[in-house]
This record gives C-alpha cells, structure tokens and sequence, in this order.
C-alpha cells in the first residue's frame, strides 16, 4: 500500500510527530461517510468565497490550495495591533522581526527576514519595496488592523495566478467598502511597552459615491534592550464610486511616515540612531460587469518609498560614513477578463506590466535611478470535467529585463467524493527573479586620506539567476454543517533551487594601510545563486462552533527543512525552523455582553539566521477582555488586552538580548 503514495507523503509519515495527526486526519476522512444524514438547507449553507487563488471566485471546496480566511471579526478579537501578529492564525507562519520595529511573518522557512518570498496585497495593490532586498515587512506594517474586512491567505506557491513575488504564497488583505464605513469612529490605545495608538475616520456617501478619511498613529519601545522605538502615522483615503449600472471604480490615496529605532548597543559597526521611512501611493481599480460571469477588471497603482538610514561605523578602525538610504518606486498596471466558456468550463485570462526603480549611490555605487521592468501574460481556467472532479490549471509567463523569459504552472485536481469533502491534489513551478538590489547591488564606502579607492561591502555578480521553486501538494478540506465544524489539511514537498544570498570573497582579500602586519584582512562579499533547500510538512487548520457563542480555533503544522546541496555542515544548519508550530484560540461570548478571547502560540526550538542563535522551545499566551456599551447614543467597546500573559518571550536571536515582554494595554473604540 505504502508503495503507491508519492515519495514526498513517505516523507511525511517519516516525521514521528507527524504519525498520530496522520492518523487523526484518517479517522476524520472515514468518518465522513459515518456522518448523520443532513436536512438539505445544511447542504445548501454558504461555504466561504474566496477570491485570491486563481482570481476567480470559489468557494474554499474549489480552490486549488489551502486557504486561511480571517475575518474583521476575529481580527478585532485578537488583539493584534499589526497584520504581522494576526498570521500566527495562519497554520505554518513564524512571526518574529529581527527588531521590534521590523515584524514579520515567513512562510515555513525562516529564509525570509523581510517578507520577500511571500506577495502582499492591499485591494489589489503589491506591498513591496524595489529595494531593501524586495520586503513587504514595512509596507504591511502601514495597515491599519481597523481598516481590514479580512484576510485570505494561500499556503503554498500561487505564482501561476501573480508571478514571481507570489513564491511562498499570498497574503491578500482587502479593506472595508468605504459605504460600509460612513460615519465617525475613534479608536484609543495605551499601555506598557510605550503603546500609544489612536485611530480616527471620517466616512460620508451613499450607495453611488461613498468615501473615507482615516488618521492612524502607533508607537511603541518595541523589545526590550534593543533600540526599536516605533513611531508610525498614516493618512489614507478611499472611495468607492459606481458610475453607471455594472461599472465600478475604487480610488486610493495614501501617506505614511514612520521613525524606527535602529542599531545594537555597543557595535560600533551598526550604532544607535533613528531611520526615517516613508511612503506614499496612489491606486485605482475597476470592474466592469457583463451578461452573466463576464467582467473586465483593471488596475493601475504607484507607490514611492524614501528611506534615510545613515551613519558613522568604527566597525574598521576609522571612522566610515555607511548606510542604506534610498528613494525608490513602483509602477503596476494589469488588465484581466473573466468569463465562462460552457456549463462547466470558466476562465480569466490578463496581461501586465510593472517597473521598479531606485536611487540609491549608497546601494548602487551610482547617482543614476536604475530600472527593471517586466511584463507578464496569465490564464487561469476552472473544468468540472466530471461530477466529483474539478481541475484548476494555471500559466503565468513573465517577461523580466534582466534575467529573461520564465514562466509558472500549476496543475491540480479537486475530487469532491461527498458534499463538503474534497481531496485536492497536484503541482506547481515558481521562479522568483532577483530583486534591484540583488541585481544591481554594489555597495562601497570610502575612507579619505587613507584608502585610495572605495572600499567593497557587497556586490552583485549581476549573473544571478531565478530562484527555481517545485511543488507538490495534497490536502483535504472537508464542513460539518450540523456540527458547525471544518477541517482543513495540507501535506507538502517544496523544493527551491538557487536560492539568492551572500558569501564572503575569500580569494579578494584586502589589507588596509594601518595594518601593517597583515593579520586582519577584510574579505567582502558578493551576492550568489547559492545553496538549495528541501521542506516536508503537513499542517492543519480546524474551526468549531460547539454552541451560539463559542468558536475554537486550532492549527498546526510539521515541518522538516533540509539543504541537500549544502557546501558545509555549518551552512546546512542554518536557518532551520521549528519542527512544530501550534496555535489555539477560544473565542467566548459571556453573560452581561462581555466578549473573553484566550490565544496560545507554541512553537519547538528554531534558528533564524545562524547555528549559534537558536531559540529555545517557546509558549506564548495572550488574552483579552471586551464589553461594548452605549453612551449617549454612541456605540462603543472597551477592552484590555495582555500580551505574553505567561512570560517575556525571546525574539529572533539569542546572540543579541532581544525580548518580548509581558505587556498590557487598554483599548477605547467608539462608533457615531
């Protein structure tokens, strides 16, 4: 029996803590056909509707991937005050930030300090910098958790549906209709840990032309003995305009400026100091809605990042000027149609282009903007080919300045054996092309007087290759409409090949003139196609409503990273993630209106970046406590929030004291 399952499901029943679950997941699936006969509006009760996947609409059942929808909802009850904190709901997502002003959320492995691999959308609109390496940690750190309806989130590659930054999947956060905000809100937070945020917004209009302006503040110390004070304030507008009958128009419009906190007490290579970030975009969205399925939609957005990071490193004996300032953009604009071909067969099908570009003569070695440009071709089609069987099949091709044509596929196939069960199963390819900076990259300081040549910290071969990803994945999604219960189960193999990261030239030493004996010399580094990886896994994700007022929550996932083709034992060690990640969550509904929420997030020992600064096991508790009340005539909601309730939590590394500590914080929302 055990002969005919994929290479990659042996792999996953190798992992011992995985054999139990495994077991659980099979009594479940049999169980299914034990289940009590349903009346038929159960069959009939709306299974959610998802839009991020293939960019069609379909609920989870159809989706060729597992999917974790958020709602406002439970993001109001979780407390979260940033979307990096609102992933740990999501099975397989570390959440950590090298300092408290930079959080960040990885998927499966932690080769990602920046949220590069992962796309991040706003109502359709990239959140990425052109630079800094391509993240998406401060572009998602400018959204405001009061402003998002909710949260789809695909666990695993989609770059057939949206290309390259869509390697590890896709975080898609839409916002509140600007009609379903008319009126006046005003949102207070304060606590320990310096937690200062307020939030205030201002909606008007009705059904044809609705708008909103929202003000935003939030700051806080960060860790303690780290400097990572954040101090961020955001203006944003939007509305939603309908200018005829089936023509829908969203235009946007905001500025964020933020103050981070940056540097390590006593290195005298990356010191104290304050680095200014700031941001500002414009977007605009249609859709234009024919007989039946059939739409047009279209989208063009640009954003602008300013980033001013400079100072004196004594890192080399003499004072140096270093830093990493730069002014970048990004420029997107994409077309799409959808439409149904037959009974049984739908499609969308589009076309884009986008260019990023950056002035940077600290990270470019030039005062010239440099430039990447791509355009890219997708087609997304749904089959139901059979009455149990849907197959969903997916192509982006990309055409990238630099590195050439790539394209992403993606084949799977959904067997649904009975109403509410259905197995999913299939492949996909990715290829991420490297970022500006990864291209582009030549960063140098000069030392007057001493050194008769800038001096190399890091450049690119400008030879680099795509980062190659292959998949496989099967997984189960199965409702319990009687119960008030769904179960959603993923087993993977991802392979990525080139992965893009630096190594020190040591056949280019240099020895500075103060060195007279040689001994130290100074070895930079270049960006290369470097190591590859393997990760093997299974993850859960299950709800239950036991009676009015209660839902539990629960995921997990298992995972085993190797690197086969590691140049050392000391490399292949590196940046391991927790073998375990579990997360579970009791929402409670209590008498006199009140409204408990009880979070645990656990996760085994991990590392980050190197060997000698793993994190230990970690168990995490936070809770919050809410009643809302009316007064004189306005709603309102007060709640308090502890976060590491059990304990301070180490973050990141144990090299550099960097700790979470137990915090509380009091909240005062009020609607007019």
């Amino acid at each position: 029996m055990r002969r005919r399952l994929h290479p990659f499901l042996h792999a996953c029943l190798s992992l011992p803590k995985l054999r139990p679950w495994l077991g659980v997941l099979a009594c479940t699936a049999l169980g299914a056909h034990a289940e009590v006969a349903l009346t038929e509006g159960d069959f009939f009760e709306p299974v959610p509707v998802v839009l991020t996947v293939t960019r069609l609409a379909q609920p989870l059942s159809d989706t060729p991937g597992a999917v974790t929808v958020i709602d406002r909802e439970t993001i109001r009850r979780s407390g979260a005050r940033n979307l990096a904190e609102v992933l740990r709901l999501v099975p397989g997502y570390l959440v950590s930030g090298y300092n408290g002003a930079n959080p960040v959320a990885a998927y499966h492995a932690p080769i990602d300090d920046f949220g590069t691999r992962n796309l991040v959308l706003v109502d359709g609109r990239s959140l990425y910098s052109s630079t800094y390496l391509g993240g998406t940690n401060r572009g998602m750190a400018s959204v405001a958790v009061e402003e998002v309806e909710r949260i789809e989130v695909l666990r695993g590659s989609n770059s057939a549906a949206y290309g390259a930054n869509a390697l590890f999947g896709v975080i898609n956060i839409i916002t509140r209709h600007a009609l379903d905000t008319v009126g006046r809100s005003v949102s207070v937070t304060r606590g320990q840990a310096g937690i200062a945020d307020a939030h205030v917004r201002l909606g008007w209009g009705d059904a044809t032309a609705a708008q909103r302006l929202s003000l935003s503040h939030r700051s806080d110390t960060g860790y303690a003995f780290v400097n990572d004070d954040t101090r961020q304030t955001s203006l944003k507008w939007r509305g939603d305009f309908q200018w005829s009958p089936g023509v829908d128009v969203t235009l946007q419009a905001g500025v964020t400026d933020s103050r981070l906190g940056e540097g390590l007490i006593g290195k005298d290579g990356n010191p104290l100091r304050t680095v200014s970030f700031h941001n500002r975009f414009l977007s605009a969205q249609g859709a234009h809605r024919l007989a039946g399925d059939e739409q047009f939609k279209w989208s063009a957005s640009w954003d602008e990042d300013r980033n001013r990071d400079t100072f004196v490193s004594w890192e080399l004996g003499v004072p140096v000027v270093v830093g990493s300032s730069f002014d970048d953009r990004r420029l997107n604009l994409e077309f799409q149609h959808q439409m149904p071909l037959t009974d049984t067969l739908r499609w969308v099908w589009g076309a884009g282009w986008k260019e990023d570009s950056a002035v940077s003569p600290q990270l470019f070695n030039t005062s010239q903007r440099v430039r990447n440009r791509e355009t890219r071709a997708f087609a997304n089609a749904e089959w139901r080919f059979a009455e149990r069987w849907l197959l969903n099949a997916g192509l982006f091709v990309g055409d990238d300045e630099s590195t050439g044509t790539y394209a992403a596929p993606r084949l799977m196939f959904n067997y649904q054996w009975l109403p509410d069960h259905t197995l999913r199963f299939g492949v996909s390819q990715a290829k991420r092309p490297p970022t500006l900076t990864e291209q582009r990259g030549d960063v140098r300081v000069s030392i007057p007087l001493l050194l008769p040549y800038p001096l190399p910290l890091l450049q690119s071969r400008q030879l680099l290759r795509p980062e190659r990803l292959s998949s496989h994945e099967v997984s189960y999604y199965g409702r319990w409409p009687a119960s008030q219960l769904s179960l959603d189960v993923r087993a993977y193999e991802e392979r990525l090949s080139g992965q893009v990261g630096s190594q020190r030239q040591l056949d280019r030493p240099i020895y500075f003139p103060w060195d007279v004996t040689k001994s130290k010399p100074y070895y930079p580094e270049e960006l290369i196609n470097g190591t590859g990886l393997q990760v093997r896994g299974i993850e859960y994700q299950l709800a239950w409503e036991p009676h009015p007022g209660t839902k539990l929550l629960l995921n997990q996932s298992f995972s085993r990273l190797t690197r086969p083709s590691a140049p050392t034992p000391e490399k292949a060690v590196e940046r391991l993630p927790p073998s375990q990640l579990t997360t579970i969550a009791w929402l409670q509904q209590l008498p006199q209106q009140w409204d408990f929420t009880l979070f645990y997030y656990g996760r085994s020992s991990m590392t980050w970046r190197t060997a000698d600064a793993r994190l230990p096991n970690a168990h995490r508790v936070d809770a919050r406590l809410a009643r809302p009340f009316q007064w004189n005539g306005t709603r309102a909601e007060a709640a308090l929030t502890v976060q590491a309730l059990n304990g301070d939590q180490v973050e990141f590394t144990t090299k550099v004291p960097s700790v979470f500590t137990r915090r509380a914080f009091a909240t005062l929302s009020m609607e007019f």
